[in-house]
């Protein structure tokens, strides 16, 4: 008997580990659907589908980019970019929380700033661009300002929305128990706001990356923004396309890296 359960354990987790190795029917056809969508793309303008001057095949992308990495100064245009988003990003986050806290907290605050906030918001970013410009100067600062105006409405709209809508079962229970406002705050409102906070981050980082490349595409003498105006001057769609590939790649890695993050601290809550 006991030998008979020793030869099924390997058997099973044989079994176990070569499930994780089997792909999965959605991953095949997504698989397949994007080497299909390629090959298309490779042979439309051969077969006269689309018109080759205004497109470019993978293969002639593909070049491009190992070009654009070798010879196109890219690591300079890429820190330049990034610069700008780092800190624009950051100065975001630390104005946009406590200021959500504020008025998720406080209803005066919210009646006396919330108006002028929603103004700015609603406020288009190239309506916004030239004044910045004018205040700032033509470097790194309204590029850096327009990276926070995109960043900072979604993290602070969350914030707030995440401390006012706190249940008020738990609310009533930490009062019963004798908690101070501080505690409150703290054991209650902040656990409970966090999943508003990450998804207003999440939000943000699209924001962000469109407000460095359209900051770049107006006023810029460097940065992934200043290569896309550059080279939709001249008419290049492969180099295009390879900026525009790399902007979607770094944009999506860091929603998903928030998006994880967010999930966690749900299924922490939820424990």
């Amino acid at each position: 008997m006991r030998s008979a359960e020793i030869t099924a354990e390997p058997a099973e987790a044989r079994q176990l580990s070569l499930s994780f190795l089997r792909p999965s029917r959605s991953a095949v056809i997504g698989t397949l659907a994007v080497l299909a969508f390629l090959v298309l793309w490779q042979i439309a303008p051969t077969m006269g589908w689309v018109n080759g001057r205004f497109t470019s095949r993978p293969t002639e992308v593909f070049f491009a980019a190992i070009d654009i990495f070798r010879n196109d100064n890219f690591l300079y245009h890429a820190r330049v970019s990034l610069t700008e988003f780092v800190a624009g990003f950051v100065l975001a986050i630390v104005v946009s929380i406590p200021l959500g806290v504020l008025l998720g907290t406080s209803k005066i605050a919210r009646y006396l700033i919330d108006p002028p906030l929603m103004a700015l918001y609603i406020a288009p970013t190239l309506v916004l661009l030239p004044i910045m410009v004018i205040w700032l100067g033509i470097d790194m600062a309204p590029k850096i300002a327009v990276v926070f105006l995109g960043a900072v409405f979604p993290i602070v709209l969350n914030t707030m929305a995440g401390m006012s809508e706190a249940d008020p079962k738990f609310l009533r229970m930490a009062r019963s128990f004798g908690a101070t406002r501080f505690d409150i705050f703290t054991r209650v409102l902040v656990p409970g706001s966090l999943p508003a906070l990450l998804t207003g981050l999440r939000l943000a980082i699209g924001r962000a990356v469109l407000g460095v490349i359209v900051g770049e595409l107006f006023v810029s003498q460097a940065g992934i923004g200043y290569q896309l105006n550059l080279y939709g001057s001249a008419m290049r769609i492969d180099r295009l396309l390879v900026y525009a590939l790399i902007v979607s790649a770094f944009g999506y890695t860091l929603t998903v890296i928030v998006r994880s993050v967010e999930n966690k601290v749900r299924d922490w809550r939820s424990k």
